[in-house]
């Protein structure tokens, strides 16, 4: 039995192969960014990038169908509809009304405009609480996914693996989105109690 076959005796779970991003961006390119991007459970680029361009350039040369940014994409004064929905649930999620958050909505903004704009569909994720609905630690979920990771990785850049396996549960219709009027907040569904199904 080959790694994709234990990954997908291990999770429970037969999803569409398809390419999917994920990105976890900084509000400034003076500090890193991570991006990600998964073919099934194969890992085709994980790094950190500084400018817009060396977040899109290799997500362009992927072409992924989705990617799940780690950012609000929509702007607000305080908290949104959809970030206090997260709250009673018992994530912990930061108001996009400060300024630092309206830094990074303003950059995130920019990137899902020109993702979108080549055809890749583009949705907000938390990673920290789609780790957490998932039930599973960070080495656990890449381990159960049969991801291979041959160095030590930064935090932004597992983040961006995250996404962007929250962006591969989205495209196969299995995230678990946490939706109001103003916002949809995608994902991971319980995977380490096997309750993906």
């Amino acid at each position: 039995m080959g790694v994709q076959e234990n990954y997908r005796v291990r999770t429970g779970f037969e999803g569409k192969m398809v390419v999917v991003g994920g990105i976890d961006p900084a509000a400034t390119h003076r500090r890193p960014s991570g991006v990600a991007i998964l073919y099934d459970n194969n890992l085709l680029f994980l790094g950190k990038a500084y400018t817009d361009n060396e977040i899109i350039q290799p997500i362009l040369n992927y072409k992924p169908v989705a990617v799940a940014i780690d950012s609000p994409l929509a702007y607000a004064d305080k908290y949104r509809m959809v970030d206090l929905e997260m709250k009673r649930k018992g994530f912990r999620v930061l108001p996009p009304g400060w300024r630092s958050m309206r830094m990074l909505i303003e950059r995130s903004l920019r990137l899902k405009n020109v993702l979108e704009g080549h055809g890749i569909a583009v949705i907000e994720t938390h990673p920290l609480s789609a780790l957490k609905n998932s039930g599973c630690s960070f080495e656990k979920l890449v381990e159960l996914h049969g991801i291979s990771i041959s160095r030590r990785i930064s935090r932004d850049e597992a983040d961006a693996l995250i996404a962007a396996l929250v962006a591969y549960y989205y495209v196969n219709d299995k995230a678990i989105n946490i939706s109001a009027p103003d916002g949809i907040i995608y994902l991971l569904p319980r995977i380490c109690d096997g309750d993906i199904h």
